[in-house]
Formats: C-alpha cells, sequence, structure tokens
C-alpha cells in the first residue's frame, strides 16, 4: 500500500485543527492564603488548575498540600485527618482530595523505609559476617601476608559500614525530606 503525501498532510492538518481548537484554561496558579488554599504548613505551593470560576484549583492545590505530609505508620488516615488535612472542612472535595494524596504519601514513605531499613539490616549482615571471616583470617594466619590481607578486610567491612551510614542519611534527608524512618 503505497502512501499518499496529499492523504497524509489532510489527516495532519484534521489532527492539528482538532487538538489547536481544545480550549484548556489550564493555567499555573498559586495556592495563596488569601483564599484558604495554603497549605497548614503556611507553604503556597504553584499547581496547574482550571482557573475558570468554579474550576478545580482549590481541589488541586488540598492535593499539593496532602502530598506534603510527614506522616508514616499504620495510622496514615488518623496522622492526615488530624494533621495536614484538618483545615478542609471534612467531607468536602478539599478534604478528600487532601486525605488521599495524604495517605498516598503515608504509604509510600511507609514502604520506603521498610525497603531502607531491609537493606540497613542485610548490610550490616554482610558486615557481621565479614567481620567474622576476616578475624578468624587474621587469628589463624601463618604468615604476615595472610594477617596484613586480614586486617584490611577488617578496615574495608568499616569503611563500608560508613558508607551505608552516609547512604541512608542522604537518601532519607534528599527523597523522604522531612520524614525520619524509625531505627
Amino acid at each position: 500500500m503505497k502512501f499518499n503525501q496529499k492523504k497524509g498532510l489532510v489527516i495532519f492538518l484534521i489532527l492539528f485543527a482538532l487538538i489547536g481548537n481544545v480550549s484548556a484554561p489550564f493555567t499555573s496558579y498559586r495556592c495563596v492564603g488569601g483564599d484558604g488554599n495554603d497549605c497548614a504548613d503556611g507553604t503556597e505551593p504553584t499547581v496547574m488548575c482550571n482557573t475558570d470560576p468554579g474550576g478545580n484549583c482549590p481541589v488541586i492545590c488540598a492535593a499539593e498540600c496532602g502530598a506534603k505530609t510527614a506522616c508514616m505508620s499504620g495510622s496514615c488516615d488518623t496522622c492526615c485527618d488530624a494533621g495536614i488535612c484538618n483545615k478542609y472542612a471534612a467531607g468536602s472535595d478539599e478534604y478528600k482530595a487532601c486525605m488521599e494524596s495524604c495517605e498516598g504519601t503515608c504509604e509510600v514513605n511507609t514502604q520506603f523505609c521498610g525497603i531502607i531499613l531491609i537493606l540497613q539490616s542485610i548490610a550490616v549482615g554482610l558486615a557481621v559476617l565479614m567481620l567474622t571471616v576476616n578475624g578468624f583470617k587474621w587469628m589463624v594466619a601463618d604468615d604476615a601476608q595472610g594477617r596484613i590481607d586480614a586486617k584490611r578486610g577488617v578496615y574495608y567491612v568499616f569503611i563500608g559500614l560508613a558508607v551505608v551510614i552516609v547512604a541512608f542519611a542522604l537518601v532519607n534527608y534528599l527523597y523522604v525530606g522531612e520524614v525520619t524512618c524509625p531505627i
């Protein structure tokens, strides 16, 4: 089947006309405190929303605020309700958006910290195993080179543990932000 350039041009122009005629009132909107859309922590996020009268900006702002939660644990619902979402009227669209966003972020924070703690436990377990192996090698080594290699292995284990601790602190600070994973 041979492609006709005129057909292609006509299809392109029709698609362009359809896409070009979509009237999207979505613009950048700053959730400022004067209209009650700022977050409970005093921040004023900027969101993309429908700025027409009756648009969705208050709901989008509430969802953005809910995502700023520091909640994490099995009680995400209680933490979100008592914390960042308590400024919205219960049952309102803003409250529902804030709670959904907050609970989702809370669950992600909880799972993220769980993964980090599992990885930490594995690193500590491997460190203990390597310290035991290198310590045993150090004690039973017959020659000086064997003791030097075992000693070097012990040093490397401590360097590795330091890297794990620094990496955990950086990930916790950069990725999670305000949330501190329980140890």
